[in-house]
C-alpha cells in the first residue's frame, strides 16, 4: 500500500473505473462532511443565540457519519491511506511482502462480502417490515442502512483493483 497519500496511477480499465468510483465515493464523503459541520453549525446557532434547538439533527449526524464512513474506505484504500499495522511488512522480504499484500486485500474483499450480504439483508429486512428511525425524524431505516450495502461496493472494488495493481507489478 501506498503511505504518502498519493493514489497509485490505474493502468487497466478495470482499474481506472474502480479508481473513478472510489474517487466519487471519497468526494461524496468529503460533502457529507461539509453537510454535518453545517447542520451542527446551524443546531448550535439555533440552540444558543435564538433559544430553539433543532430536533433531529443528533440523528441526521449519526447516519451522515456512518455514510461518511462508508463512502469514504474505498478511497482511503486506494489512495493507501487505511491504516494497518505493518510489522511483518517491515521484516520480510519483497515475495513476502507481495503474498501478504494479496492476503489483506484478499481478506478486505471477503469482509465486504460479509457486509455485503448482511446489511442487503438488514435492508430488505427494514424496507418489508417497514422499520423507521426511533428518533424525532422518523426516517424509513432502509435509507440511512443502504449507505453500508453501497460501501461494501466500493469497498470491493477498490481491493480488487488493488489486487490488479498487486498482479500487474506495481505497488497498490
Amino acid at each position: 500500500m501506498s503511505t504518502d497519500g498519493e493514489a497509485p496511477r490505474a493502468s487497466s480499465f478495470p482499474e481506472r473505473a474502480a479508481a473513478a468510483i472510489s474517487r466519487l465515493g471519497g468526494a461524496l464523503s468529503a460533502l457529507l462532511i461539509l453537510v454535518v459541520l453545517a447542520i451542527t453549525a446551524v443546531s448550535v446557532f439555533n440552540r444558543y443565540f435564538l433559544g430553539r434547538p433543532l430536533m433531529g439533527v443528533d440523528e441526521a449526524t449519526g447516519f451522515l457519519v456512518v455514510a461518511i464512513v462508508m463512502f469514504g474506505a474505498a478511497e482511503a484504500l486506494r489512495r493507501g491511506d487505511h491504516i494497518r499495522i505493518d510489522l511483518l511488512f517491515a521484516h520480510v522480504g519483497p515475495k513476502a511482502r507481495w503474498w501478504l499484500e494479496l492476503w489483506s486485500l484478499a481478506s478486505m474483499i471477503v469482509f465486504a462480502a460479509l457486509l455485503l450480504v448482511t446489511s442487503w439483508h438488514t435492508v430488505v429486512f427494514s424496507r418489508q417490515f417497514g422499520a423507521y428511525s426511533t428518533g424525532y425524524l422518523s426516517l424509513p431505516m432502509w435509507i440511512p442502512q443502504s449507505t453500508m450495502v453501497a460501501g461494501a461496493v466500493l469497498i470491493a472494488l477498490a481491493a480488487l483493483a488493488a489486487i490488479l495493481r498487486l498482479f500487474g507489478g506495481k505497488r497498490p
